[in-house]
């Protein structure tokens, strides 16, 4: 960590796993991104994505060339992270019974201090992919969050905006065996309730993406049982 931290290899956007940065560090800034846009009387977007068993579907090759091209990597530091990523294997057990072991050919260790560092570099370029669609990004682990925001009349151009950058992160995971889980994929429209009638539809390209309950911290918001609004007369 500290070779990473020293050349600023680390993504900015990236929290947990890191000293100073934590889900509490997440959930503010991004809150306080989006109580900051309600307050200009514009309207906010937020896609909250999520991986399935994103750490379990990591590719030992693309991992090890990404940590060589991407962080400098050097022949003996990828030797010894292929030495300690090959060899793995493991059984399921079941009523006292077990399995035959089965090489473990793809995934960073769960449990591990260097497998959330790891993920952490192989998903390194979300970054520089939400950032080319003029989008922010945040996020803890596997869990991502993109947000963008605009004035309230152009709720349609915001859409096909955040609707783009789903695609592309789709489409970056699809080529780095990383799949999207739909089921846990949400969207949020932030606004004032003054403008609800402006909103569009929750319906994105990529993944079906539902509207949901977001962490309530703060209470000028409230809930209309579709969206978050505060009470603002703009």
């Amino acid at each position: 960590m500290t070779y990473l931290n020293v050349n600023c290899l680390l993504p900015s956007t990236r929290v947990g796993h890191r000293r100073g940065y934590s889900t509490e560090t997440a959930i503010i800034r991004v809150l306080s991104d989006l109580l900051d846009a309600v307050d200009r009387g514009d309207t906010a977007v937020l896609v909250l994505l999520d991986l399935s068993a994103a750490f379990d579907a990591v590719d030992h090759g693309i991992l090890l060339e990404r940590l060589q091209v991407a962080f400098g990597g050097v022949s003996s530091t990828l030797a010894w992270f292929r030495s300690y990523l090959a060899g793995r294997r493991q059984h399921v057990r079941c009523g006292g019974k077990c399995s035959a072991l089965t090489g473990v050919i793809y995934g960073v260790p769960l449990g591990s201090v260097l497998g959330p560092i790891l993920f952490i570099l192989y998903a390194a370029d979300l970054a520089s992919i939400v950032a080319e669609h003029g989008l922010s990004l945040h996020h803890y682990a596997d869990d991502s969050q993109i947000y963008v925001s605009g004035q309230s009349d152009a709720t349609s151009s915001l859409s096909n905006t955040a609707s783009q950058c789903v695609d592309s992160i789709s489409n970056w995971m699809r080529w780095n065996r990383l799949q999207l889980n739909a089921d846990k994929t949400e969207l949020m429209w932030c606004s004032s309730i003054h403008k609800l009638s402006r909103l569009p539809s929750y319906s994105f390209s990529v993944v079906v993406i539902r509207a949901i309950l977001f962490l309530h911290f703060m209470a000028s918001f409230s809930w209309t049982g579709e969206n978050w609004v505060t009470d603002d007369s703009e």
